[in-house]
């Protein structure tokens, strides 16, 4: 009889540690969840299989990948709301974004990571092969906002980012716009970098609120 109860015991303890390695851990700060696992690897079909891959659809959600970790700048100056859920493009929530332009870098900026604070330093990311490209919906509060850049991948150290893509000077309007980047032709094997936004104070002097919905590779 004990050791029928070591046994219970034993397959109980398996299967518990199994599924706290498999449920993604939820931080309220990260814009959905974090992914624990450690594989990298996702289905490199044909371009025509390839599913929409989230970097933020809505908060929280287990289609979310990456994590805003990489503040960068006067991040000080960032105020970031994961969780807005008034006038959002899709779903019930979207990002709401603040820059005030005070700091002594004149700049600030935000990198979406994979693991949390992967700075080329960790084995991580994502193998995106099959997206042609980056889509996301922007606008600002006032209209004329400027995102300095918006980038994916860049990366660099021990672990690179296999590439990196961008676009610069985004002018966001009033109203909901989708933008793009082209990934046609970028090499998205090992992507840890999956979103990343800059702003400055020489595109924004008086600072700029701005909202994004919707970022995912496609």
């Amino acid at each position: 009889m004990k050791y029928n109860k070591i046994k219970l015991s034993l397959f109980l303890f398996l299967i518990s540690s199994f599924i706290c390695a498999c449920v993604p851990r939820y931080n309220p700060n990260s814009g959905g969840y974090i992914d624990t696992n450690k594989s990298t690897e996702m289905d490199k079909g044909s371009i025509s299989s390839f599913e929409p891959f989230y970097v933020y659809e809505d908060f929280p959600s287990n289609k979310n990948h990456y994590a805003p970790s990489g503040w960068m700048g006067d991040v000080a100056n960032l105020d970031f709301d994961s969780s807005y859920d008034k006038s959002v493009h899709k779903g019930t929530t979207c990002l709401k974004i603040k820059y005030v332009p005070e700091g002594i870098k004149q700049w600030a900026g935000v990198y979406w990571q994979h693991p949390v604070n992967n700075w080329g330093d960790k084995n991580g990311g994502y193998n995106i092969t099959g997206a042609t490209k980056l889509t996301f919906w922007a606008k600002g509060s006032q209209g004329n906002e400027v995102i300095t850049e918006v980038k994916i991948g860049g990366i660099s150290g021990v672990f690179s980012d296999s590439d990196v893509a961008w676009l610069k000077d985004v002018k966001l309007t009033r109203e909901w716009k989708q933008y793009t980047i082209d990934l046609s032709q970028s090499d998205l094997s090992s992507i840890s970098g999956g979103f990343c936004i800059v702003f400055s104070k020489k595109d924004n002097p008086k600072g700029c609120l701005i909202y994004l919905d919707e970022i995912r590779y496609e």
